[in-house]
């Protein structure tokens, strides 16, 4: 887990395991590797800028539009609308997540062994 996700808040049931791209990972291209010898944020902004973009077939988002979300580890066998506290669990951290630029939440159980 990334050091950044150490500070939010856990519960008995509930908690940050880690962040998964949304819509999706930003994919790179050839056209990305041709002007620089590193790949940073800097260089791929630089890529798009010369016509470079995402290499996910059909996708027209630049690496800006391309956000993260925070992935929920729940031990709990249900749906997720029936978590016990869910509401308030995310209440919790919902103005720490938007400081952090984090768009939105997704869910995995405990049992299913997310790695």
């Amino acid at each position: 887990m990334e050091e950044k996700l150490l500070k939010y808040l856990s519960t008995p049931i509930l908690r940050v395991k880690d962040t998964i791209p949304v819509p999706h990972p930003y994919c790179i291209t050839p056209k990305h590797l041709g002007g620089s010898m590193y790949l940073d944020a800097h260089a791929i902004k630089d890529a798009e800028s010369h016509g470079a973009h995402c290499g996910i077939r059909g996708c027209k988002l630049s690496f800006d539009e391309h956000k993260s979300a925070l992935l929920i580890e729940c031990d709990f066998d249900g749906e997720v609308k029936d978590i016990p506290g869910l509401q308030d669990y995310l209440l919790s951290i919902k103005d720490m997540t938007n400081a952090d630029g984090y768009v939105g939440f997704a869910f995995i159980r405990k049992k299913d062994n997310y790695e």
